[in-house]
């Protein structure tokens, strides 16, 4: 029944299509989605067409499937299926965010694999917890949690990083990930909310939910004398940096306000929360040990990240509109990728609906 599905595969670099792609075996463990709605992240997506990336440590081949943004309607729950992050099971008919399918048969790639229209969920092809399926509550609309799963990899970051009431944080870079590590930040309690980014569109998108915004590229000198001017010289606690700019982190060690020399105080923190293509180097490295400071990273989003955010999104605390810009149709999807590359600086996510 489920044997093939169309998906937008990545041929080669700059050249994606929407095709038909066969599926693995949909067994006993399985929960089979069909997509409603997915998303092209601008970030790590656009870099896997454009062939900036790779996936995992370079393992990326073409043609391969991109994408982790989707969401849909379950059709098929097999006896033996998987469960949801709270142990509950998956019900034909209820919405859900599917997420990424990381593996197929033959030659496909699967850089996340989740542009297509048949998601079969099982151990074999999402053997992570976080890989679960979330369900949506009744309030949340699809477009809604299908910006939901990056908002999920900031949520992971600021609850790694740490975020304490009374503190200054500082998130460089717009997008989805930095829009979502903006507000998150100020749910959980920072005092002042800094934003940086080199496009006023995207920083006029986000000065709602900031105390002070700063248009500026942060890999140059001129921002940390512009955030050392808007903190009188303090600068920041904490620096989310999701701007995905190898040259940014680098600079990052002058916007952090020194500290962890005297008892209870852990010192600055810096978190890279961006896609890097390429290399990031730290130097000098006596400036960044003499900061005493404290570096931290993170990946995708921990198990019950989606469904926090959904609840937030649901209560009215976190907004899931202002992530996305522009909805097209399936049959639009191979020009989106270029176009979204030659607007990046004005322009947030597509999303795409499949029916």
């Amino acid at each position: 029944m489920y044997e093939t599905t169309k998906a937008i595969v990545i041929e080669k670099p700059r050249h994606a299509v929407v095709k038909e792609i066969p599926l693995l075996p949909v067994d006993d463990e399985s929960v089979v989605i069909r997509t409603t709605y997915s998303a092209i992240s601008t970030g790590t997506e656009v870099k896997v067409w454009n062939g900036r990336t790779g996936k995992l440590g370079g393992e990326l081949w073409y043609p391969t499937v991109p994408g982790y943004e989707q969401v849909g309607v379950v059709e098929y729950v097999g006896p033996k299926a998987m469960k949801d992050a709270k142990g509950q099971s998956f019900k034909v008919g209820e919405r859900v965010m599917a997420n990424e399918i990381r593996q197929y048969p033959t030659s496909l790639c699967a850089s996340w694999g989740g542009q297509v229209e048949i998601s079969v969920k099982n151990p074999t092809v999402s053997g992570s917890p976080f890989d679960m399926p979330a369900k949506i509550p009744d309030n949340v609309t699809d477009p809604q949690a299908v910006v939901a799963y990056l908002a999920s990899v900031a949520h992971k970051g600021i609850e790694k990083v740490g975020i304490n009431k009374g503190e200054t944080v500082l998130v460089i870079g717009m997008g989805a990930v930095g829009l979502s590590a903006a507000q998150l930040a100020k749910i959980y309690g920072c005092q002042r909310l800094i934003i940086m980014d080199k496009s006023s569109w995207r920083l006029d998108r986000a000065k709602k939910f900031a105390d002070d915004a700063i248009c500026c590229n942060a890999a140059h000198d001129q921002a940390v004398e512009m955030l050392a001017d808007v903190t009188k010289g303090r600068l920041a606690d904490v620096v989310i940096e999701a701007s995905g700019d190898s040259a940014v982190p680098n600079n990052l060690r002058k916007m952090v306000r020194e500290g962890g020399w005297e008892l209870g105080d852990d010192g600055g923190r810096i978190h890279l929360q961006g896609d890097y293509p390429e290399p990031i180097c730290l130097t000098p490295y006596q400036e960044w040990f003499n900061r005493n400071l404290r570096i931290s990273v993170s990946c995708a989003v921990k198990p019950g990240g989606k469904e926090a955010i959904l609840e937030l999104i649901s209560r009215g605390k976190f907004d899931a509109d202002v992530l996305w810009d522009k909805e097209i149709p399936l049959a639009e999807a191979p020009d989106a990728y270029e176009e979204l590359e030659r607007n990046r600086d004005t322009r947030m996510k597509t999303l795409i609906r499949w029916s």
